[in-house]
């Protein structure tokens, strides 16, 4: 997800994508073997905030929106929370993390795994969270954004967004 300024605030205005923005790259279709409206609440609503704020990365007007959600949940630092993990991931990325824009409803097999990596997080793994990110970040990034993934799925907890834990079988089916 190398498609993102890590210097820059959410706010700040934004001029040509450079390397950065690039990696935060739209999916083909082919990718997608999830649909998002078949997810339980806490995933759908995840997933909705990591691509918006990635589409305010590209200069579409989101900071509201954004705001208002997590105000909702009654975690308006959360979004703190979440722009240090999306940050982490644009900074550390070594291939472009595919990410939809908010409304679509396929989901990409990367998007599934920032969706277990934060699933992990919360059910209190110590070590998946982390190789989760090593398919699409370097290995020191990848230790920095599975702690911050943590901090957002424990705030996303604290808000009653719970993430259900699925089986083996079902991990296996979404990574292969």
């Amino acid at each position: 997800m190398t498609g993102v300024e890590p210097e820059k605030t959410m706010t700040a205005a934004k001029t040509t994508p450079n390397a950065r923005e690039r990696a935060l790259s739209p999916v083909d279709l082919r990718d997608c073997q999830h649909d998002r409206l078949a997810m339980p609440f806490a995933e759908q609503f995840s997933l909705w905030a990591m691509r918006l704020w990635v589409d305010g990365r590209r200069g579409q007007p989101v900071e509201h929106a954004l705001e208002g959600a997590f105000r909702r949940l009654h975690r308006p630092d959360a979004l703190r929370s979440l722009e240090l993990f999306m940050l982490s991931l644009a900074h550390g990325a070594i291939r472009p993390i595919r990410l939809w824009p908010a409304c679509s409803r396929p989901v990409s097999d990367d998007e599934a795994r920032l969706l277990d990596l934060l699933r992990y997080s919360q059910a209190g793994e110590q070590f998946a969270p982390a190789l989760l990110c090593r398919s699409f970040l370097r290995p020191a990034a990848a230790a920095v954004t599975a702690r911050l993934g943590r901090d957002l799925a424990l705030e996303l907890a604290g808000a009653g967004l719970h993430f259900p834990l699925g089986t083996a079988a079902q991990h296996e089916v979404r990574h292969g």
